[in-house]
């Protein structure tokens, strides 16, 4: 596989008090099974369709810990595509089945059939702001009322028409678990706690809002109050009764897929088990946390598009004013509500608090696009760029925050900030704006861990929350200190080599060209030559813990010491980084990392791009003017302006819209606009994902392989604006990107082949490309920087592999144009991916193994080149089987690395 990982920051994995595993999710009786009251509405049900989990998607990197950034900059920079680090995964491979019954109430001067009004408060329901309200004696409160049963819930959401200038509006809920049940205790939200949430400050025309979720736990009926005391009252009310669905068991992806003749190695983001309900490790073994897997998520709810702010400047503290009383086994279905009620119910696409903390001590990823990386969240409306917002699960102005909570927000406010280098307890200036409490542009010096009333009109996170904050900015500043957050660890590679490698290792022949780089119009390459040593190296010490090639195996694991991510070989991308940040322009970063290649010219051809999505599948044109379609026997029809579904039929295809309906034998090919939008009859599941994709160039449906295929050609240069910038953050050195898009070319050129009915894949298999979705400015000015230029090698275009990170040292390709040599630019970049440590528990090595228990483990050869005698080809496992006998079990390299998670198989272990 050409891709191996691209640049990203990269999460260490390290030891770190060990979390109680995910248990099962509340179990809810099927409807039939319960006692129903009188229903007061029509339902409308909402159940989301079981989504394939979504591998983390080759997208644009984040400046790592140390590179320069803007501290305070206004505007997040929305990218093309989703980006993915740490555990990060957009939803598990089989998301509990989420189920919403919405019952609407209009208002209290247009109730719908289902609700009743009154001018005055019901006896015995309390106000969420009883104080206020008997301060304006003369006001008539409005009252909604509805009770709405039959259907099994355990959470309910409020929400209106947002309004901005809504007056006081009160909510209150009580529920029961059947007809003859006793009602609970009135539960009371208002109105403004949970109003400011959008993530980019541009408030969506159709958004939502409401006092947020109500976790009620089990229940049939729910009892729903709505009134608004003085101002204006709110509209299109509507109750969502939401069942979150019992947890399913996540599976892990397959790390090897195969496709045809194209075989790709998955380059797992830490570690390869993404959906496993365990904890990852984060910021050197301070936090660890739950991927979105973890907790259910179903992908389909997800409608946002990761933004990023240059860095976390200060973490923001929320309680997410729900039940306290919940059990560590519903915190799962508790998240996938409050998922559910932001994402969909209020349309802001996704979980607004980038981690959720129950009371337990666990934290649980939230928003979408990658722990180690500072994502825009929805959680502190006009302050969300920049900062990091923390959901404590709970409502905290009734209970004190658990001290295993109060640990937790410490813990992963230290990871956040230290890997930021911002000190916990200093201050920060942070413009924002508009938010409930202040106007656009409006410039505050804040704590660097702060409360959301501090920029909002709330009391979040609740009196108790207040009351924990000076204690966690102590207690999170030990701890920066205590892990070493935001210091340079020792580096487990060296500079140069000590003594020149003599012998030539004997590697696999890559399976797919890798991705070469362009120079800014370059006329002749500059020779290969020795580059001078950067002026930003990073320590060369030699971890010394790091260097033994076994290790007995004891309770706590295996330390696991490593360098690099992906398979080394040609280019570095963080390499590529750092020589540009040394000067060095696109012709000589490709010369060292490409030595013996000349950039020719290949101009502009058309390429075939496989719809990956749609293989069986089907697909929706959307109307497009002087859309032709024209069949195997060349007969070619006009199509109206309207949405056209194209569908399989044995040899053929049905185009059909309406009543109007046409069969042509395949294959069928789509052209006469310039640019097609196409929706998926599927999500994709890789890369940025999602069911539509846009791009300038025709569409061939045929058969293939007895199944239907979807295939969309283009000229090259099309083809690479949804490329290049999945594959590099475009914020990097013009010099950097331009590389890469030689990189990506000469690969894609080098895919062109007339034996098969497509050249490339819209996957890491190949490249991941996105359309449209994936264009920047910077990455398409690469791209006419280097236009119509490929590397070639002896008049042929190479086959030039790229990994994200080389370690310091790149790995032989088995072809003198990929040497196996030292590689200063890659440390000069500072990665966080260079060096990194992971700890593997002895279930792992046993599993991986295949044994019922691994007593030691050892690298049994290496290439020979580079620090530790090189790469590890073959690692041996002795243990035993399940009959008591002792045996070993030798793996090669790459499938130690694909089970177990890691970064490279450059790597050793702890003495």
């Amino acid at each position: 596989m050409a891709r191996n990982t691209t640049a990203r920051r990269w999460a260490l994995a390290l030891p770190a008090t060990v979390v109680a595993a995910v248990a099962g999710g509340i179990a809810l009786a099927p409807a039939a099974a319960l006692p129903v009251a009188a229903s007061t509405s029509t339902t409308t049900s909402t159940a989301a369709p079981v989504a394939p989990a979504a591998t983390a998607p080759a997208a644009p990197g984040d400046p790592v810990a140390g590179d320069t950034a803007v501290a305070n900059a206004p505007a997040a920079v929305q990218t093309a595509a989703a980006v993915a680090t740490g555990t990060t995964v957009q939803g598990a491979a089989t998301p509990a089945k989420v189920s919403v019954r919405t019952v609407a109430l209009g208002s209290t001067s247009r109730p719908t059939g289902h609700a009743s009004v009154s001018t005055a408060q019901p006896a015995g329901v309390p106000l969420a702001f009883a104080a206020a309200a008997a301060a304006e004696p003369g006001s008539a409160p409005r009252v909604l009322r509805t009770i709405a049963s039959g259907t099994p819930f355990s959470a309910v959401g409020i929400t209106w028409q947002r309004d901005p200038s809504l007056g006081q509006v009160s909510v209150a809920v009580r529920t029961r678990t059947g007809a003859s049940a006793p009602w609970s205790a009135w539960t009371t939200a208002a109105n403004g706690e949970n109003d400011d949430r959008n993530g980019t400050n541009a408030i969506p025309l159709d958004v939502r809002e409401g006092p947020g979720l109500i976790w009620t736990g089990d229940a049939v009926s729910a009892e729903v109050v709505v009134t608004t005391v003085a101002g204006r009252q709110p509209v299109d009310v509507k109750v969502d009764l939401i069942n979150p669905g019992a947890d399913v068991p996540a599976t892990v992806p397959a790390d090897v897929v195969t496709d045809g003749d194209e075989v790709a190695q998955s380059d797992p983001l830490v570690p390869a088990a993404t959906a496993q309900p365990t904890p990852a490790s984060y910021g050197n073994g301070v936090v660890k946390i739950y991927s979105r897997a973890a907790w259910g998520a179903n992908a389909a709810y997800m409608k946002w598009t990761p933004a990023y702010a240059p860095k976390v400047n200060a973490v923001v503290v929320h309680h997410t004013a729900t039940a306290n009383n919940y059990t560590a086994e519903q915190v799962p279905a508790i998240i996938r509500s409050i998922y559910y009620y932001m994402a969909v119910t209020e349309k802001y696409g996704d979980v607004g608090y980038n981690v959720l903390i129950d009371r337990f001590g666990r934290v649980w990823e939230g928003r979408y696009g990658g722990l180690t990386r500072a994502v825009v969240g929805a959680h502190a409306g006009g302050f969300n760029s920049g900062t990091s917002g923390i959901g404590i699960i709970g409502d905290h102005t009734k209970v004190a925050v658990s001290a295993a909570a109060k640990e937790a927000v410490a813990r992963y406010s230290a990871f956040k900030l230290g890997t930021a280098k911002v000190s916990p307890i200093g201050t920060t200036k942070l413009t924002g704006g508009p938010s409930t409490k202040f106007k656009t542009k409006t410039t505050l010096n804040l704590p660097t861990i702060y409360p959301h009333q501090s920029t909002s009109a709330t009391t979040c996170p609740g009196k108790y929350g207040l009351d924990i904050m000076s204690w966690v900015r102590t207690r999170s500043k030990a701890l920066v200190s205590a892990y070493k957050l935001g210091a340079v660890t020792p580096a487990p590679v060296v500079n140069k080599p000590t003594t020149k490698p003599t012998t030539k290792p004997t590697p696999a022949k890559p399976t797919t060209p890798a991705k070469p780089t362009t120079p800014a119009k370059p006329t002749t390459p500059a020779k290969p030559t020795t580059p001078t040593s950067p002026t930003a190296s990073p320590t060369t010490t030699v971890a010394t813990t790091a260097t033994a090639n076994s290790t007995t195996v004891s309770d706590a694991g295996v330390t696991v010491y490593g360098a690099g991510y992906g398979h080394g070989r040609g280019l570095s991308q963080y390499g590529a980084k750092g020589a540009a940040n040394q000067g060095l322009d696109a012709a000589r970063i490709v010369s060292f990392y490409y030595p013996g290649t000349v950039v020719a010219a290949s101009g502009n051809p058309a390429l075939r791009v496989r719809l990956s999505a749609v293989d069986t599948g089907s697909v929706t044109i959307a109307p497009a003017a002087g859309l032709v379609v024209t069949g195997a026997d060349k007969r070619s029809i006009a199509l109206a302006t309207q949405a056209w579904t194209v569908v399989r039929s044995g040899t053929s295809y049905v185009v059909s819209a309406g009543s109007a309906s046409f069969t042509l034998a395949a294959p069928v090919t789509f052209s006469g606009p310039k640019t097609l939008k196409l929706t998926y009859s599927k999500a994709k599941s890789d890369c940025r994902g999602g069911t539509t994709v846009t791009f300038d160039g025709t569409l061939t449906a045929l058969v293939a392989d007895n199944a239907s295929r979807f295939v969309a050609t283009m000229p090259m240069d099309t083809y690479l604006r949804g490329v290049v910038a999945s594959e590099m953050p475009s914020s990097w050195p013009a010099a950097a990107l331009q590389a890469q898009t030689l990189a990506a070319r000469t690969y894609a050129t080098a895919k062109i082949s007339a034996s098969r009915y497509y050249d490339v894949v819209d996957t890491q298999a190949n490249q991941c490309w996105d359309g449209a979705l994936s264009e920047t400015a910077a990455t398409n000015a690469a791209i006419a920087a280097t236009a119509g230029k490929v590397l070639t090698f002896g008049g042929k275009v190479v086959s030039a592999e790229f990994s994200s990170d080389s370690g310091g040292f790149t790995a032989s390709g088995g072809v003198s144009y990929l040497p196996a040599k030292a590689d200063p630019y890659t440390l000069a970049a500072g990665s966080s991916a260079t060096n990194w440590t992971k700890v593997v528990t002895p279930a792992q090595l046993a599993t991986a193994a295949g044994l019922t228990k691994v007593t030691a483990v050892a690298v049994t050869k290496r290439t020979g080149l580079g620090l530790w005698g090189g790469r590890a080809e073959t690692v041996t496992l002795t243990g035993t089987l399940s009959t008591g006998k002792a045996t070993t079990v030798t793996l090669t390299g790459d499938a130690f690395r694909i089970k177990l998670g890691l970064r490279s198989t450059y790597l050793g272990f702890a003495k």
